[in-house]
């Protein structure tokens, strides 16, 4: 061991020596940095899952620009971003009119109808989806078949597929369906579906279907040729038929994304607080700390110990307080996030977020960053006060 790192494990000795001589006082300043920790954790990974689950999605549904009716635009983003079931139409001559402008590579529509209905009980949550097999290219890249479908056959949603598991006989529409392939998990509304060919839906009543009417669908995706500016291509649609409700892929869950940045700033505002109740808990821990041991730290100097060596002892020991209250606040954030915001439609759908992942590792090593130095930046004033304090003067004190 050479010079140096002997001096640094003393040094860190003492420190820890210090540290557990008044524990129960240092233990509420672990608590106080570990809840600021945790709340630094917690806003960080929230925000990013969140704006990290809205991009996901959109780009799993392949589509560059969704069309929707114009008062349907907030029940198409509930169920691509949250698998709430949803009904609403248009009329087929929107997909029509669309499908042959020059600048979309790839058009398709959905139809959105009513929940799938089994002989032994209902998926409340299930979407059944008429889809066109011959232009998809939003369903298919999922599948875990190459298979067409064919006369009262269906696909069904990860999250279907587990229930149908279950199902010996399924009926749609009153009529037998059997099912031929399901999809991987998307973490979208997809997830959720029980898709249908388009054909089987004009084979069926439109008293069976519920609200729709006959030439009515409810979404189409567009998938614009390489190199056209998306700006443009809403433009152009939009001169096209501009009482359409349009949406691309940068602008769905602008409102989640708002709503999100509100919760952020209170996040802020509260992490603030924690922040500057935390430098002040540091600062009176570590002031009544120095006035205790202003003898020590003279019988120190008189022995020989510098100035640095003073500040280098009583910061190690903020040190050691920051990183215990760091470590604890670590897991405590991920506790809250995994667990507590779970309730949140969005999150709950992303499952835990792994503690060990790179991005995890990278933000909870920032929170115990600026949670610590909350702890260090307290202790400062007192040490430094301390460490300038002659000798003597030091000595006399009781």
């Amino acid at each position: 061991m050479t010079k140096e790192s002997l001096k640094i494990y003393t040094l860190g000795t003492i420190a820890w020596k210090s540290v557990t001589r008044k524990i129960f006082r240092n233990i509420i300043l672990v608590l106080a940095v570990a809840m600021l920790v945790s709340l630094l954790v917690f806003a960080l990974l929230f925000n990013r899952a969140i704006k990290e689950d809205i991009k996901e999605a959109t780009q799993k549904l392949g589509a560059d620009i969704v069309l929707v009716p114009v008062d349907a635009v907030e029940l198409a983003e509930e169920f691509i971003l949250e698998s709430n079931e949803k009904t609403f139409y248009m009329d087929e001559f929107v997909y029509e009119s669309m499908k042959e402008l020059p600048i979309v590579e790839q058009a398709t529509f959905h139809i959105y109808l009513d929940t799938l209905e089994s002989e032994c009980c209902s998926i409340l949550e299930g979407q059944v989806v008429a889809i066109d097999q011959a232009t998809d290219f939003v369903v298919k890249p999922w599948l875990d078949t190459d298979r067409e479908l064919k006369a009262g056959e269906v696909y069904i949603g990860s999250y279907v597929h587990e229930f149908l598991g279950l199902i010996n006989t399924a009926t749609l529409f009153g009529k037998d369906i059997n099912v031929v392939g399901h999809l991987r998990e998307t973490g979208t509304g997809l997830d959720l579906g029980i898709f249908m060919r388009k054909e089987d839906l004009d084979a069926t009543t439109t008293e069976a279907t519920g609200q729709r009417k006959e030439n009515e669908i409810s979404i189409v995706f567009l998938k614009l040729k390489e190199g056209v500016d998306l700006d443009d291509a809403v433009a152009m649609i939009r001169n096209v038929n501009p009482s359409v409700g349009l949406m691309t892929r940068g602008s769905i869950g602008i409102d989640v994304r708002s709503t999100l940045n509100d919760i952020m700033r209170i996040f802020t505002l509260t992490i603030l607080i924690a922040s500057i109740l935390s430098v002040l808990l540091a600062w009176s821990t570590f002031t009544a700390m120095t006035n205790e041991r202003k003898r020590e730290v003279g019988i120190l100097q008189a022995i020989g110990a510098r100035r640095s060596h003073i500040i280098k002892m009583f910061l190690g020991e903020a040190a050691i307080i920051s990183l215990l209250g760091g470590i604890i606040g670590v897991f405590a954030g991920h506790l809250l996030l995994n667990y507590l915001a779970a309730d949140f439609n969005l999150l709950s759908r992303l499952g835990d977020i792994s503690i060990t992942s790179p991005v995890s590792i990278l933000l909870s090593f920032l929170a115990i960053v600026m949670g610590g130095g909350a702890c260090l930046l307290g202790a400062v004033l007192p040490v430094y006060r301390l460490a300038r304090l002659e000798p003597l003067l030091a000595l006399k004190e009781d």
